[in-house]
């Protein structure tokens, strides 16, 4: 699958095959009960609710096909109708019509192709090449997209069994394909602001784990082995974080047509909103995982006891941990409050203290070696950073939290408004 039409299932099979190829996979026991825990048997329904209405219209829609083209039409066994109404009812409504031309063009382009060689030519070994190469070229240039070949196998199809098959083929094929459209418009797909939120969720508490898992080795005794483990770590949930930007860019596309495009429209810009917020945090605790790799590798030549990270900065981690697992809950319907968004606010608040000391802890003595100042003020900085994009009262990405609550006039930044 390519182009458009692939983007959201492309970017749920790269954070699925993401998380089956990481080290302490979310499959495993503990970390399963963490995602139980944070969502919920009954919401896991209810987010997968866009998933079964999309099965349900499939269905309805191949049903519905194969009755009007048997009914209406004459057609015997129209199944080329269902087939048809079961391509074009995509997860979107643009998708949908999209597939519905290029599947449609596709097919007349086959027929018209077939009949016009074959009448020339006859049927032979040499014709049913010709149908192949002409219909693959013709799909391409008319950039029919997944449906290229339909071009081919239509031209071959009809070679085969003849002119009036290519007829009925384009009748149940048209059939199929405005019936798949109406209904994907009369029953309007989501939106998948509620998919990409709780890919958003999910990789939210994905990176508090790593946060909080890295605090925890910090106070004790670590190594460069483990921190080139934080290291792989980091750079698959940095992936994970683009896989899931993807979904709330599939989230933005699926308005295109929609029916109800102004209700969904604050939900959709909210979550890519928050997905950037949570790309631009993964790509800084890569870079600060980065840093403790160096702290720790030969070529540094940074001796043992400057190797030691202080309590202040081990604390802005643990902050860090805290304030991500509070805006994923801030993205979840049923999680998001006026108690979890005061919690985060607080988080955020509380965290500047921990910056200003960790920031005169790590003043390196004056002998230091050189390549430590500079590891010392990335991790500050990434650090530092990270709580910045999570701020909800006057951080750069306000916008990934819900407007009822940005407008929440008891949160104490707000009283003066």
């Amino acid at each position: 699958m390519s182009g458009e039409e692939g983007r959201y299932v492309a970017a749920l099979v790269d954070r699925a095959r993401n998380r089956m190829q990481q080290g302490g996979s979310r499959r495993a026991p503990g970390t399963s009960l963490r995602v139980f825990r944070l969502h919920g048997f009954e919401h896991w329904l209810v987010r997968e609710r866009d998933a079964f209405v999309q099965t349900a219209k499939a269905a309805l829609a191949a049903a519905v096909a194969w009755g009007i083209a048997s009914a209406v039409h004459g057609v015997r066994d129209p199944v080329l109708a269902s087939v048809a109404a079961l391509v074009v009812v995509q997860v979107t409504v643009y998708q949908s019509v999209r597939r519905a031309i290029q599947y449609s063009a596709g097919i007349v382009a086959g027929m018209v192709a077939a009949l016009a060689i074959g009448r020339y030519l006859g049927v032979n070994m040499l014709t049913m090449s010709l149908v192949v190469v002409f219909g693959l070229v013709l799909g391409r240039t008319l950039q029919l997209g997944t449906q290229v070949t339909q071009v081919a196998v239509t031209g071959l199809l009809v070679l085969a069994f003849g002119n009036s098959y290519g007829a009925v083929r384009v009748v149940d094929s048209v059939v199929g394909a405005v019936i798949g459209v109406l209904v994907n418009l009369v029953i309007a797909p989501p939106a998948f602001a509620r998919t990409a939120a709780k890919e958003l969720a999910d990789l939210a508490d994905d990176l508090a784990a790593q946060c909080t898992t890295v605090a925890k080795a910090l106070r004790g005794d670590w190594t460069h082995v483990q921190a080139r483990g934080w290291l792989d770590r980091s750079r698959a949930l940095a992936s994970s974080a683009r896989a899931a930007r993807k979904v709330a860019e599939q989230a933005e596309e699926s308005l295109k047509y929609h029916p109800r495009k102004s209700v969904h429209l604050d939900d959709v810009h909210r979550v890519d909103e928050a997905a950037t917020a949570l790309d631009h945090v993964a790509s800084q605790l890569n870079s600060l995982m980065r840093g403790l790799a160096d702290l720790t590798a030969d070529f540094a030549g940074i001796p043992q006891p400057h190797r030691e990270i202080p309590e202040e900065l081990v604390l802005l981690l643990d902050d860090t941990a805290k304030a991500l697992n509070a805006f994923g809950r801030l993205q979840l319907p049923d999680k998001a409050g006026p108690r979890v968004y005061d919690e985060l606010s607080r988080l955020i608040t509380s965290s500047k203290p921990h910056a200003r000391e960790a920031a005169q802890a790590l003043h390196p003595d004056e002998d230091a070696p050189t390549m430590l100042w500079s590891i010392y003020g990335a991790l500050l900085d990434d650090s530092r950073r990270m709580l910045r994009e999570l701020d909800p009262d006057d951080g750069p990405h306000r916008e990934g939290i819900p407007a009822a609550l940005r407008a929440y006039s008891a949160h104490p930044s707000h009283q003066a408004v």
